[in-house]
């Protein structure tokens, strides 16, 4: 589902929508290499440049890629959102493939949500997956994105409340207030997740970024992390 240049749009209604990635999923460690490549792989949920949109009341099951990507959007709300990734299926399939040695490191992408853009409220999500739950990523052409909250979320697995990657960037990249607030995580690979990426031209900025009300239960890799995306 793609939508572009949209304004005043709700998407509701309590129904599931079923990306059936596990295809997709075992394509990315076969031959055909090209499905390594993250944009092969189709998204469940994706909007560009777009305004004023409200997503509610919907189940987003097994996405090949990102579940719900939003690019250079503005005032958006999302709220009574279930993103669920068939996590077993995961681990066995990389069983199957002898691959078991890239756990706890996940190649799937099926990120939750995928902020870029400015004013987005996102309250009361329930995720499982084994990579990033909700991450704001910088926008390009030193479109700061900003003012984000985040609030009452229940996560099992998953790779952090996340903000980035902010690499250095000639035109800058940037994200600023953002609250990440009441948030429950049952054995998350991360919990905290603040991603830089190193370079030697431009400059990037990440500030005001707030973390409150965290409760982790047996976090399997770190609890808190702030630094360069995927470094020990």
């Amino acid at each position: 589902m793609d939508f572009k240049n949209c304004s005043n749009i709700e998407f509701n209604g309590g129904g599931k929508i079923d990306g059936r990635g596990y295809h997709w999923w075992m394509l990315n460690f076969l031959n055909d290499q090209k499905y390594l490549n993250n944009d092969d792989r189709p998204m469940l949920f994706h909007m560009d440049f777009s305004h004023f949109i409200k997503i509610h009341d919907l189940t987003f099951k097994n996405s090949p890629n990102w579940n719900i990507k939003l690019d250079h959007c503005y005032d958006v709300t999302i709220y009574n959102v279930n993103i669920k990734t068939n996590t077993t299926a995961q681990i066995n399939l990389l069983k199957k493939l002898n691959l078991e040695g890239l756990i706890p490191m996940f190649p799937f992408n099926t990120d939750g949500i995928d902020p870029s853009g400015a004013r987005f409220h996102i309250f009361n999500l329930t995720v499982q997956n084994y990579d990033d739950v909700v991450v704001p990523k910088p926008g390009p052409d030193n479109d700061c994105t900003r003012d984000i909250l985040v609030e009452n979320v229940t996560v099992k697995l998953g790779v952090g409340m996340s903000i980035g990657t902010v690499p250095p960037r000639t035109d800058g990249s940037c994200i600023k207030n953002v609250t990440f607030r009441n948030v429950v995580m049952k054995r998350p690979f991360k919990g905290i997740y603040l991603k830089t990426n190193p370079g030697n031209n431009g400059h990037g900025t990440i500030e005001d970024i707030n973390f409150k009300n965290f409760v982790m239960d047996r976090p399997i890799w770190w609890a808190i992390y702030l630094g360069p995306q995927q470094m020990k």
